[in-house]
């Protein structure tokens, strides 16, 4: 099963990168993008992404220069942990 998760999330993260790409934003060296990037990505309003940050329930982020930011990686972790199975 964790092989299994971990390959969900390797393959979600491609999905994400591919589409940051596709719409030209930007994506530093390490795969971190900016919430206005991020949100959508998890189908979310910035806003919301702020809250959940300030709730300390949304994915892990970092304050770069002030302004959060996040990892491909841990936005593709928190959509496949997120995922439910129906019949489960």
């Amino acid at each position: 099963m964790t092989d299994d998760l971990e390959a969900r999330i390797q393959a979600t993260e491609q999905a994400l990168r591919a589409a940051v790409e596709r719409a030209g934003a930007f994506v530093s060296g390490d795969g971190r993008v900016h919430e206005e990037v991020a949100a959508p990505l998890l189908g979310i309003a910035p806003g919301t992404l702020a809250n959940q940050r300030r709730a300390g329930t949304g994915p892990a982020f970092y304050r770069v220069s002030g302004r959060p930011t996040y990892r491909l990686r841990d936005l593709a972790e928190t959509i496949e942990r997120g995922r439910c199975v129906p019949g489960w």
